[in-house]
């Protein structure tokens, strides 16, 4: 608005010198006789105003980009783009606490009944005994807003169902929204299921973020940015101790690598989800 104004004042101020110029033309005289009085006719020339006219301004081209409904409210990603697409598979190569070294599929299933309710499930590996695998139970329903059921961990030493189940009688809920300028915060209650009986202890979680633009190396190549997570476990369930685990997440590869997940103490994307 300001350069508007001055262009404003140039235009009038060019107008009002024009019209103030020497308005009088030069008297024109004609010869008499003597005797006679003659008027000389009076030419008077009219005055020319000269107007420039104003300075034609664009206005700047605004771009406006519209977030989508389950944008993050910082760092404005969509909840929906986190997860691959319905159908979508990957294979992670783990390596197991025994120093073994598998490359398993990985897919994520929809609509799955399990412990009075129904999930998601990310499963690695093929969840059956004898083979090494994990299954996650979770509801992303509500967007930034992951509800965590319970996990399931098989290996080839087990040969009448998982080796361990860890779940929770209400899921335990991390609201990411909270990401990255505060830590995510539980208290629980986790029950664990083993081959020679169960028992329930307490827990606490915290997630934090250690950075948002690291680049990492796995075995399907070089990811960047992503998002690297650390989760510290403490409670009863860790024998008054804390443990943690860390993970990255990539905005178009879900998880690109963890360590000291379940039975795994590294696991990593071998080839990339689609």
């Amino acid at each position: 608005m300001r350069r508007l104004g001055l262009i404003g004042v140039l235009v009038l101020t060019v107008t009002f010198l024009g019209a103030c110029g020497d308005d009088d033309g030069a008297g024109t005289t004609t010869p008499t006789t003597a005797g006679a009085t003659t008027t000389a006719a009076t030419t008077t020339l009219a005055a020319t105003t000269t107007t420039i006219a104003p300075t034609t301004t664009e206005a700047p081209t605004t771009t406006t980009s519209t977030l989508p409904a389950d944008a993050h409210p910082v760092v404005g990603l969509s909840w929906a783009a986190v997860f691959p697409p319905e159908g979508a598979t990957a294979t992670y190569r783990v390596t197991t606490y025994n120093g073994v070294t598998l490359d398993l599929p990985a897919s994520i299933e929809t609509g799955v009944e399990w412990r009075g309710g129904t999930w998601d499930r990310l499963v690695l590996g093929t969840p059956e005994p004898g083979n090494e695998a994990i299954a996650v139970y979770f509801d992303r329903s509500e967007p930034w807003v992951f509800k965590v059921k319970g996990i399931e961990t098989f290996t080839a030493a087990t040969t009448t169902g998982p080796e361990m189940v860890e779940w929770f009688q209400e899921p335990l809920v991390f609201d990411a929204n909270v990401l990255p300028d505060e830590a995510m915060a539980a208290d629980t209650a986790i029950t664990l299921e083993l081959p020679g009986g169960g028992l329930t202890l307490t827990a606490t979680y915290q997630v934090e973020v250690i950075a948002l633009d690291e680049e990492v190396e796995v075995a399907a190549g070089a990811f960047s940015p992503t998002a690297h997570l650390q989760v510290t476990i403490g409670g009863d369930f860790q024998g008054g101790g804390t443990f943690s685990l860390e993970m990255w997440l990539h905005p178009e590869q879900f998880l690109v690598k963890a360590t000291d997940i379940s039975a795994f103490a590294v696991l990593e994307l071998a080839t990339p989800w689609e």
